[in-house]
């Protein structure tokens, strides 16, 4: 087939994956902060495609010109901008998680944070609204008891390259066949700064939240300042002294982070 691909390197196997047994006609990607989150893959990859590529959201004309070059199917993995709806041109989202639960920007925490036992990647028919169109492809694996964001979200791509075979291989029965969501859960974006860490913090509550930001960063207060901390855990050890001290006997263990100290608002 021929495809459109529309994100960055958050679900870069995805894209690799189709480039093996599709021709990549262009890709759209975004400004990306560059410290968490990183286009390099995608761009990288579409230059040894010859493929072009943009850093500008899509637009209606960029959706006519690619139904003028023969275009079949628009992909779009993490992309961060709302996609121009075009019946003439079938477009279809990759989202981390088993919608409708986990509508959103970013539902890969959410599903540490809610405890879940599983989670897993949909394929959807992309509308309007954000997450809702009709599933085509939904495959699902169990959430481990010490899971975190860089291991929930290796499995996650660990499924993309099968998912997108499918999915290209069978477009037409997949397309035609696919399942509305129904009702949904939509989850807005999560800031670890909503779930800061402090000395009166949990151990269970500290852990998920480490969990949920690992890799990314969670937060830590303490005398009205806040950092950010990118790889940590809560572990047993004597608090006295100690930086980051939860509740009963507990400290956060830092296995790297930012020492950037900001007042909290």
């Amino acid at each position: 087939m021929k495809i459109a691909y529309a994100g960055f390197d958050l679900m870069e196997p995805a894209l690799r994956a189709l480039s093996q047994e599709n021709e990549i006609v262009k890709l759209f990607t975004c400004r990306v902060d560059g410290e968490y989150e990183t286009n390099d893959g995608v761009i990288a990859l579409a230059r040894s495609l010859g493929a072009p590529f943009t850093l500008n959201r899509i637009t209606r004309e960029d959706v006519d010109a690619l139904l003028d070059g023969g275009c079949e199917l628009l992909i779009s993995a993490g992309y961060y901008y709302r996609i121009p709806v075009d019946c003439r041109l079938p477009m279809v989202n990759v989202h981390p998680s088993l919608l409708p639960y986990g509508r959103g920007t970013w539902p890969t925490p959410w599903a540490i944070l809610d405890r879940l036992s599983e989670s897993g990647v949909t394929v959807h028919k992309t509308e309007e609204s954000f997450d809702t169109g009709d599933i085509l492809l939904q495959r699902r694996f169990a959430l481990a008891p010490d899971e975190n964001l860089e291991s929930l979200t290796a499995k996650a791509n660990a499924l993309l390259p099968a998912m997108m075979h499918e999915l290209t291989q069978d477009f037409d029965r997949l397309w035609a066949q696919a399942q509305p969501q129904g009702e949904g859960v939509y989850q807005p974006e999560p800031d670890p700064e909503d779930y800061v860490l402090s000395r009166c913090s949990t151990v269970a509550y500290a852990d998920r939240v480490l969990r949920a930001f690992y890799g990314y960063h969670a937060c830590y207060r303490n005398n009205g300042q806040i950092t950010r901390i990118i790889r940590g855990r809560a572990a047993q050890g004597d608090p006295a002294g100690r930086r980051y001290p939860l509740a009963d006997g507990y400290i956060v263990d830092i296995d790297e982070k930012i020492g950037q100290k900001k007042k909290n608002k």
